[in-house]
């Protein structure tokens, strides 16, 4: 049976490249979160920088449900975010209340397609805002700037508490001084361990 995982976590944390070394090794591709007849609209959304917009695109993971639906018939699918950082990042500007208020009344865990396993890279903000400022660019409001002056990974933890997946927290924080291959070997044996039936939840 083929499998469906997500890949979840803080910006600048390590997630894209896990992700893509992950779906190199499973001979499949990372898929993003954004329907492709969406991406005009999140630039959009973007542009206005409206919490309020942003809100509303959150039924994109409803379209990316189905169109996931339709790729497990043929192979695996390693997804690079999906609902949990919607609601994660919808926390944080609306507030845990209506945020849940939301998630109940659309009975959102019952209609959307969920994934076996959901692998969270997190690190501490010193690496996150060095790894940001490394990669040069514009900071993105929605993204960038939300990690670096608020907590995500709680709100992160808030929202896995209303589903019932199997968590791999992944910590990449320069602290600990493992390599990229070190950071993914780690991350890969567990995963496969809570595929396998193991334990449901491992951090490292």
């Amino acid at each position: 049976m083929n499998k469906f995982i997500v890949f979840e976590g803080l910006d600048a944390c390590g997630k894209t490249t896990l992700s893509s070394l992950y779906a190199k090794e499973m001979n499949t591709i990372v898929h993003n979160a954004v329907v492709p007849e969406a991406h005009v609209l999140r630039k959009i959304i973007d542009s206005y920088e409206s919490k309020e917009s942003a809100l509303l695109f959150f039924l994109n993971n409803l379209l990316k449900s189905n169109e996931v639906s339709k790729v497990l018939n043929d192979e695996d699918v390693i997804l690079d975010r999906y609902i949990f950082s919607t609601l994660a990042y919808q926390i944080i500007m609306f507030g845990e209340d209506v945020v849940k208020n939301i998630f109940d009344t659309l009975r959102i865990n019952k209609k959307i397609l969920l994934p076996e396993v959901i692998i969270f890279v997190k690190a501490d903000m010193e690496t996150i805002s060095n790894r940001i400022d490394t990669r040069g660019g514009t900071v993105q409001w929605y993204g960038d700037t939300i990690t670096q002056n608020h907590s995500v990974e709680l709100a992160y933890h808030k929202v896995f508490e209303w589903f019932d997946i199997p968590i791999v927290d992944v910590d990449t924080s320069d602290k600990y001084g493992r390599s990229v291959e070190e950071n993914y070997q780690l991350m890969k044996d567990r995963v496969e361990h809570v595929l396998s039936g193991g334990n449901n939840l491992y951090s490292f």
